[in-house]
């Protein structure tokens, strides 16, 4: 009886051995797509011990490093994957990203730029270079990879989005705007598009009840510390328009999700003054003052105002 068993278990044991690393591999991606993340590398441990340099399990183990916030062991994959793989497009792109979000975008284009010597159209290396080039002022460059990249896809929102925020740089505002908004017809909810489109209304075209129309909707989606941004926004353009009791509740919203903001405070102490409440209109004054730095005198200078009448 004791032999059968160990016979058993060394059947077990060698149909175990003889499992291929891509057999783990796809158990790996079963198990990511079923958000087991854990079960997920081990197998893709198992694989790359079997098959070291396993370029699609070092890139798919990278990724799941890099999502739970293990950059280190994430960006060791991904070199690791580079270096074994002069071939691999993922591998070089995900590298990229990584060395983005250290703000290493040199060194990024550096690896974009491979990339796109083995597939010049991949929409992800053409974005991600665009954004880096974006982000090291050659606007120039970003914009011709910006325009590739929504040749390839129309309704890539991030390339539509900072070519918008490059068309804004140059001053052709209409450019921008019509780019705002096609991110704005394919997702409604994207805050960011409609904030800036919001700003643009109302710093470079004066329309304020555009603007307004706009930080409404954008305050509309916002959370966090991105609703503080689309309150005061919305705030400051109903002041503008004369809606003073809007003005006031969006930006004291504002100022309780973000305290001690001198801008935030000196537009509250302005909507009171233009109501005539001038007692608040000094105490916000002189918060904002205290929080203003070295742009503490205009908001003394406006107290000085209030006194005067």
């Amino acid at each position: 009886m004791k032999k059968a068993v160990f016979l058993f278990i060394g059947i077990i044991a060698m149909a175990a051995c003889n499992r291929s690393p891509e057999y783990y591999f796809h158990r790996g991606n079963v198990s990511v797509s079923k958000g087991q993340e854990m079960n997920a590398i081990q197998d893709y441990n198992k694989a790359i011990l079997l098959k070291r340099n396993f370029t699609d399990a070092l890139v798919a183990r990278g990724m799941i490093y890099e999502r739970m916030g293990d950059k280190q062991k994430a960006e060791q994959d991904y070199r690791r994957a580079v270096d074994s793989d002069k071939e691999h497009v993922s591998a070089r792109n995900n590298l990229a990203a990584l060395l983005m979000d250290k703000g290493n975008y040199k060194d990024a284009v550096e690896y974009l730029d491979q990339a796109l010597e083995i597939n010049r159209d991949n929409q992800y290396a053409v974005l991600n270079r665009g954004l880096a080039y974006y982000k090291l002022g050659k606007y120039n460059a970003a914009k011709a990879d910006l325009n590739k990249a929504i040749r390839i896809n129309p309704r890539f929102e991030m390339a539509l989005y900072h070519r918008a925020l490059i068309s804004k740089k140059e001053k052709n505002y209409d450019a921008a705007i019509e780019d705002l908004g096609t991110i704005i017809g394919n997702n409604p909810n994207a805050t960011a598009a409609w904030l800036e489109r919001g700003k643009i209304y109302y710093r470079q075209k004066k329309e304020y009840a555009l603007a307004a129309q706009d930080f409404k909707r954008a305050d509309d989606n916002a959370n966090g510390s991105m609703k503080a941004l689309t309150s005061f926004w919305l705030a400051a353009s109903t002041y503008q328009i004369g809606y003073y009791e809007q003005a006031l509740e969006s930006a004291l919203a504002s100022d309780e999700i973000e305290p001690n903001s001198a801008q935030t405070l000196g537009l509250i102490g302005d909507i009171y003054a233009k109501i005539g409440d001038i007692a608040n209109a000094e105490d916000y004054y002189n918060k904002a003052a205290a929080n203003a730095g070295a742009n503490a005198d205009a908001y003394k200078k406006r107290m000085a105002s209030l006194r005067r009448k």
